[in-house]
């Protein structure tokens, strides 16, 4: 299986397994390292790089880590989420200079 197919698996997993959901919480850091740790307790063979390569930004983290918690709350289905995030990144993809109107609107 391709590095990217594994970590496509390993968030299809979290979104269907509340202990690894719980893994993924805090204190659970909410970076490439903590998220590549908790994926090689579970049997996952990649990296830190790997994940970054699917998710693109370091914001996804803890905004993964407040989607689970919406998650396990009821107020938020944790796989639409995550196609959602996936929808963003092919938007930024297909226009790059959005992503700099999107950054700007965050901060105002």
């Amino acid at each position: 299986m391709s590095q990217r197919k594994q970590v496509i698996d390993f968030f299809q997993t979290a979104c269907q397994d509340v202990a690894l959901q719980n893994r993924l919480k805090a204190p659970c850091s909410p970076t490439r390292q903590g998220f590549a740790a908790v994926a090689r307790d579970w049997g996952y063979d990649f990296d830190g790089s790997e994940i970054d390569e699917f998710v693109r930004y370091h914001q996804f983290y803890e905004q993964f880590q407040a989607a689970v918690e919406r998650h396990q709350q009821g107020t938020e289905n944790l796989a639409d989420w995550l196609n959602n995030w996936q929808l963003y990144l092919k938007r930024m993809a297909d226009m790059p200079f959005d992503e700099r109107e999107e950054t700007i609107k965050r901060y105002l």
